[in-house]
């Protein structure tokens, strides 16, 4: 199988997650889904957690780019919105490491598994640690960059939250969210959870 179809049998599997639910789906129905044999799937795109963290990896890594061509000045949280927002501003304009498509998806299967929240957290803590550490100058024990990390994981967590309803389930309207509405909603979280504006 060609890296091509590899990557359009994730994105299969991406979005039958996302419509499921994380655990409500099995590899026997992301193998329906994508039309391989159930013993072929985990070889060509991996497990169903595995579909989600390379998504995450793949758009953390970019944040990791842009976060690097900051001036070390910045305080950490604020670092972190600048990164985020570039990239997600690339990946609206069709020019990003991840779809527009592929982030919607990413975020309502995230939203739908507490395990899977866990795991996609840790990686981005595996992820930034080193990188915010050596960028500031400092250790990845730093009072700073640890609080930074865990104040940035609060803001993406009220980001994914903010597309429930009333009684925690997905507001229909996710599925066409626009583009603008992403910018507002990490905007929002951003100034909720750290009490300062973003200057967006």
């Amino acid at each position: 199988m060609s890296d091509h179809a590899g990557r359009d049998a994730a994105d299969v599997a991406l979005a039958l997650l996302a419509k499921q639910g994380f655990d409500a789906t099995s590899m026997n129905q992301i193998a329906e889904a994508t039309g391989m044999a159930a013993a072929d799937v985990v070889a060509a795109i991996g497990t169903k957690e595995a579909v989600v963290l390379n998504v995450a990896r793949s758009m953390l890594a970019d944040v990791i780019s842009r976060l690097c061509a900051l001036d070390p000045q910045t305080p950490v949280v604020e670092a972190l919105l600048a990164a985020h927002a570039a990239v997600l501003n690339d990946v609206i304009d069709g020019s990003g490491p991840i779809t527009f498509e592929q982030l919607r998806h990413m975020g309502k299967t995230i939203i739908s598994s507490t395990d899977l929240q866990k795991k996609v957290s840790a990686q981005r803590g595996e992820m930034l640690a080193g990188v915010l550490a050596d960028h500031f100058g400092t250790t990845t024990a730093d009072r700073e960059v640890q609080r930074g990390l865990k104040l940035w994981s609060a803001v993406l967590a009220a980001t994914y939250l903010d597309v429930l309803d009333k009684q925690g389930r997905f507001d229909p309207e996710v599925d066409v969210e626009t583009p603008e509405s992403m910018r507002l909603r990490l905007n929002r979280a951003f100034h909720i959870v750290t009490g300062r504006p973003t200057g967006a």
